[in-house]
């Protein structure tokens, strides 16, 4: 490793083989399972995943004695993330180059390409021994080296390239720019026959080895070479073979994630929208954060990418990543449109060009295209080809209804996992199968968990990185609602479940971030209109709707009509907000608020049961019929407990709601011990 002018040893293979993978993939995730199936061939030692902590350990400790411009190695399940400038990488410094070369006078485009050629010292990763192999940089060189070979053709150079170009295709025989560049340089230096001779060896072995024929466009320059057509004599900025656009096949998506489980109905429901008929098919998977919506859609692009044979593309909008702007429309087209072979000078500099082009590029392909953590349906429309043979996955943490209206769009609401998946995962991320003894305290970490993938995850990532701590230690700390919520943090906010609320939370209107505020308040589990306005001090319309946009959002869910519930770490989120971000006089004013509004209504429900008869109506109260006062009790019973519950002992209207709970809880409820303990002090 280089720091500067300084070179740091690392250690042994194993030490700069790990530090080599986490560099392929800057700032990215590296799963722990394939950087022990890399280096072992996928024939691990038992102690394959101690000695790459070990690895991690010692690099942690050379790069911070090194001083490497702030890079550090993060644990992030389901691996590790090297954090890093990757200005100072040097793949990434030989891409920078390659891509400001193009459009660059010949002249200007040799020096740049030079530049990024020196870079190579010799044979990418040589010195670790075979165990860590990166096609990508063979081919991002062989890109160099092409472009460089073709400014030089340009500038006149053509003798001084026919020694390197003949060594390269030695080892390179199947790449036809090369031949096609080898033989115009021969013929510019009055060497025709031997022009004509590399094309029949090209040709030959191509027959022979391949079963195919030379490629339109080296036919061609051999058909010219034949005639000794003089126009191929005099330099031309036009390169030798020029790729047309829209023929390269990309291949974007991220590597599958380990350890996934559960899924199985969502992964069908996906497939069934295959193939797209008439138009082109766009389908959008939302949910709350952390649910695991990119994790779904990059294991199903992985399943299904054979059927895309014109490639698949995938773009992070960072519609909710709190360290990042949302990425416009016109900055993912251009990255699609590059990687789909259009030159650089050739994307159009308006919106509407990038996205007419990127629509006619695509008019006759089968591409998928999977649009991650998008932010609006503005985000997502230009991005949308019209073709009717492509297929378009959105996953956002907030439901697009406006794309389902404006494209016909197919959605999906991700829940959490069942029992048994988030069992499964725990089991795949900690390392090791539960005992018959441990399996019950498993279920309860996926309980206490509330089944989120991500909240899994960092629990199982705590049992692997921490052997002294066992599952009974997590549950235990998991248990206390006080501490939950710290207990599913890691380093970092892409690993915290709390970090992942925030973001949402701070993503909603004013107006709604008060709600969320104010709902923290509420003590019982089931939210409705009416609580919600006597708590918010609005209107039941308004609190109405605004359950119903939070909804939009998955921080409540509507189980049915003006019913909603919060899941748990979510509520455990909401409680921390209402007691950091409002002050006790308002946290005080709206809890009498929620709390008369349940004495009105019990003293309500009381009078119509008592008389039989119903009385008026009431909106804010709800019943105004007998039946409908034996409804709000049975379905406000257990949030009427919870505000006796959470009251004070010496507040007049919390005993006189005791009371009338008692009196409903005679004839027609039953109480469980702590309930009735609490009553009878209260009453009594």
């Amino acid at each position: 490793m280089i720091v500067g002018e300084r070179s740091v040893p690392l250690g042994g293979t194993g030490i700069r083989s790990v530090l080599a993978m986490l560099l392929l993939e800057p700032n990215q995730v590296v799963p722990l399972d394939r950087i022990v199936d890399v280096l072992w061939a996928h024939e691990p030692p038992a102690s394959a995943r101690t000695m790459i902590q070990g690895y991690v350990s010692r690099l942690r400790q050379r790069i911070s004695e090194a001083d490497a411009g702030g890079a550090h190695i993060l644990t992030t399940p389901p691996g590790y993330r090297l954090v890093v400038d990757e200005s100072v990488i040097d793949v990434t410094v030989a891409r920078s180059l390659l891509a400001r070369a193009r459009g660059r006078p010949a002249a200007r485009r040799a020096e740049l390409l030079d530049e990024a050629n020196a870079l190579w010292r010799g044979p990418a990763l040589a010195d670790l021994g075979g165990r860590v192999s990166a096609p990508e940089l063979t081919e991002l060189r062989l890109a160099i080296l092409e472009a460089r070979f073709d400014a030089q053709l340009e500038l006149g150079r053509h003798h001084e390239i026919i020694g390197e170009l003949t060594q390269l295709i030695d080892a390179q025989p199947f790449r036809e720019r090369l031949v096609a560049q080898l033989m115009l340089a021969l013929y510019r230096s009055d060497r025709r026959a031997t022009a004509l001779e590399a094309y029949q060896r090209f040709a030959q072995r191509a027959a022979e080895e391949l079963g195919m024929d030379p490629g339109p466009q080296l036919r061609e320059l051999h058909a010219r070479v034949l005639r000794d057509d003089n126009a191929l004599l005099e330099p031309s900025p036009e390169p030798v073979i020029t790729p047309k656009i829209g023929v390269l096949v990309p291949a974007q998506l991220p590597r599958a994630p380990s350890g996934f489980a559960g899924r199985d109905e969502e992964l069908g429901w996906l497939t069934k929208l295959l193939p797209p008929d008439e138009t082109a098919a766009i389908s959008v998977l939302a949910g709350p954060a952390g649910v695991g919506k990119t994790a779904l859609a990059v294991l199903w692009a992985h399943r299904v990418a054979p059927a895309f044979p014109d490639g698949q593309l995938f773009a992070s909008l960072r519609g909710f990543d709190p360290q990042h702007a949302p990425v416009r429309a016109a900055d993912v087209l251009t990255q699609f449109l590059l990687a789909l072979g259009v030159a650089i000078d050739d994307v159009p500099i308006e919106l509407d060009d990038r996205a007419t082009l990127f629509r006619s590029i695509l008019a006759d392909r089968r591409v998928l295209v999977v649009l991650d953590d998008a932010r609006d349906v503005d985000q997502v429309h230009p991005l949308l080809p019209a073709g009717s043979s492509s297929f378009v996955l959105v996953t956002s943490r907030i439901r697009l209804d406006g794309l389902v209206a404006r494209t016909g769009a197919r959605m999906l609401s991700l829940g959490t996992l069942g029992p048994d998946a988030a069992e499964s995962l725990i089991e795949h991320m900690a390392g090791a199968a539960a005992h018959a003894q441990d399996r019950e305290l498993r279920r309860r970490l996926a309980r206490l968990c509330g089944y989120l993938p991500l909240a899994l995850r960092i629990s199982a990532a705590r049992l692997a990185s921490n052997p002294q701590w066992t599952v009974d230690d997590l549950v235990t700390e998991l248990t206390d609602e006080r501490s939950r919520l710290r207990a599913l943090d890691l380093e970092e906010p892409d690993t915290s479940v709390r970090a992942a609320l925030d973001v949402t939370y701070r993503s909603l209107r004013p107006e709604l971030a008060e709600t969320v505020r104010y709902l923290g308040l509420f003590p019982g589990a089931r939210l409705g209109p009416q609580p919600v306005a006597a708590l918010c001090d609005s209107d039941v319309d308004t609190a109405r709707r605004r359950l119903r946009a939070l909804a939009s959002f998955f921080v409540v869910t509507e189980t049915s009509r003006d019913v909603f519930v919060m899941h748990d770490l979510v509520r455990l989120h909401a409680k921390e907000l209402a007691e950091t971000e409002l002050s006790e006089k308002d946290q005080e004013v709206a809890w009498h608020r929620l709390l008369r509004y349940y004495l009105a209504g019990a003293e309500t429900a009381r009078e119509l049961l008592r008389s039989g008869k119903a009385g008026p109506a009431n909106g804010d109260v709800v019943p105004g019929s007998p039946d409908e006062a034996a409804e709000w009790i049975d379905q406000e019973w257990a949030n009427l407990l919870a505000v006796v519950e959470s009251g004070s002992d010496v507040d007049e209207e919390v005993v006189q709601l005791a009371r009338l709970a008692a009196e409903f809880s005679e004839g027609t409820r039953a109480l469980g011990p702590a309930a009735l303990s609490r009553l009878v002090r209260l009453v009594v």
